[in-house]
Formats: C-alpha cells, sequence, structure tokens
C-alpha cells in the first residue's frame, strides 16, 4: 500500500476515534502479507483489538461509576475457607440470572464471614457484563436520602437508584439511625421492587433490623418486601477470615473441614 494512503487510512481511523486499528495498522499488514491472510482475516484481526479495548475501558468505567470501596472479584474469594457457606449456591447466582430477574440478593452473617467481598464480586462481574451498579454503604445511603429531605429531591434521587439495574447496600448495622430512615428504605425498595435487583449484606439477625430503623412495624413491612423473591445466602455461623484467615491473629488455628466445589 502506497505510503500517504496508508498514512490517510490511519487518519482516517483516528478520526474516527479507532486508535487500535491505527496502530496496529502497520504490523497486521505486515503479517498479511507474510501469512497470506485473506481479506476478511485480515478486517478480523483489525476489529477484534479495537472492539476487545473498547470492552475494557467500558468495563473499567462502569467499575469506577459504581464507586466500589475496592475491588474484590470471585478470583481471590477464599472458596474453601468458610465451610458455612453454600458454594454452589453463590456460583449459581455468579452467573447474574438474578438481576435479569430483578430479584434480590440478601447476604447475612457474623462480620468477616466474607459478605463484603462477595457482594463486590458480585458487583464487579455485572459491571464486565454490561450492567450499570452503584455501591454504597448503609450508613452512607441513609445518610444521602435523609438529605434529601432538605431539598424535596427523594424523588429524583430514588429515581436516579433504580436507573441502576443492581444496587448494592454493604453493612446494615447498628448505628444511630432516624426515624425517617425505615420510610426512606421502603420508598427505595418499593421504587426497586420487581425492576431492578438489590444486595443487601447485613451481620444482624433480621429480627434486629428494626431497633436500627427506628420503626418495628414498618420495617416487617420492608423486609417482607425485600425478602419476596429473594435469594438468601446465610453464613451467620461462619468463621471469620479476619481472625482466622491467613493474616488474622488466629491464623495458626487448625482450619475446620472444606468442601470442594467446582468452579
Amino acid at each position: 500500500m502506497a505510503s500517504d494512503k496508508l498514512e490517510q487510512l490511519k487518519g482516517y481511523f483516528n478520526e474516527l476515534k479507532l486508535n487500535a486499528v491505527a496502530q496496529r495498522l502497520d504490523e497486521v499488514l505486515e503479517r498479511a502479507d507474510k501469512e497470506k491472510l485473506g481479506r476478511v482475516e485480515l478486517l478480523l484481526e483489525l476489529v477484534r483489538d479495537e472492539a476487545l479495548r473498547r470492552h475494557e475501558r467500558a468495563v473499567e468505567l462502569r467499575v469506577q461509576a459504581a464507586k466500589f470501596p475496592e475491588t474484590k472479584t470471585f478470583d481471590t474469594f477464599d472458596w474453601n475457607f468458610q465451610p458455612e457457606l453454600n458454594v454452589p449456591q453463590v456460583k449459581d447466582l455468579a452467573e447474574l440470572r438474578f438481576i435479569d430477574e430483578a430479584r434480590p440478593v440478601v447476604l447475612l452473617g457474623k462480620p468477616g464471614t466474607g459478605k463484603t467481598h462477595l457482594a463486590i464480586s458480585f458487583g464487579v462481574r455485572a459491571c464486565q457484563s454490561g450492567y450499570r451498579v452503584r455501591f454504597y454503604k448503609a450508613k452512607d445511603l441513609f445518610r444521602a436520602l435523609y438529605a434529601t429531605l432538605a431539598d424535596d429531591t427523594t424523588e429524583r434521587f430514588l429515581a436516579g437508584l433504580t436507573r441502576h439495574p443492581l444496587l448494592i447496600i454493604d453493612e446494615l448495622a447498628y448505628f444511630k439511625g432516624r426515624p425517617e430512615h425505615a420510610y426512606l428504605f421502603f420508598d427505595l425498595l418499593q421504587a426497586r421492587s420487581e425492576k431492578a435487583s438489590t444486595i443487601l449484606t447485613s451481620n444482624l439477625r433480621v429480627s434486629e433490623w428494626g431497633d436500627v430503623l427506628g420503626d418495628v412495624k414498618l420495617t416487617a413491612a420492608l423486609v417482607d418486601r425485600l425478602m419476596y423473591r429473594a435469594h438468601v445466602v446465610n453464613i451467620k455461623n461462619g468463621r471469620s477470615y479476619r481472625t482466622e484467615g491467613p493474616e488474622g491473629p488466629n491464623a495458626k488455628t487448625v482450619r475446620a473441614p472444606s468442601r470442594t466445589a467446582k468452579r
């Protein structure tokens, strides 16, 4: 290919923001000559890298927008550590059908049993699969919801959250709540019910949620709405990775026999 036409072609690729194609053009043309690639193979070679680059960038942007406190994946989860965990159930949920079905997932267990790691792993995989995700610590979400009452933006805030196919609410635990929190949380779950999926983690028994939210009766209705069609992963009797894991103070504790599950 004439040098001037080659440069012109690169210019068009860059103008069309096909940067990966422009960068690899010389290399792929040289390979095409050596290996006698057909026209379709040549085009496939050029376009494949661009498609992969765009996919990786889109995933990166979705992960950033989700605002995870850190990136956790299933690949870094110790499946053999937690004998109380129903591994087949979690790996089935990792297929993300619950998002398409707009079903909630509730992760219950003592601190350190891996609930947050699993919740973030679901979120990262959802980002990789093209879903918009938003992560909140429960106390931060309640603070943000309460702030909307001051300027009457609650409906707008709830509508924005409902546009995310997956909302992760982490660490529903004891904190200084306000009477309005139960009402706001109920409105959030009602807005998302059967429209979008919500993951909630908590180290409290469900019966204790009313004490945290400040309204036992409304919390009962809230729980009923949340648990309707929910997948519940219960590791309440699990071991703490923070204290009994390989880097914990009790790392030398003899580990309980673990089940081996296929990935």
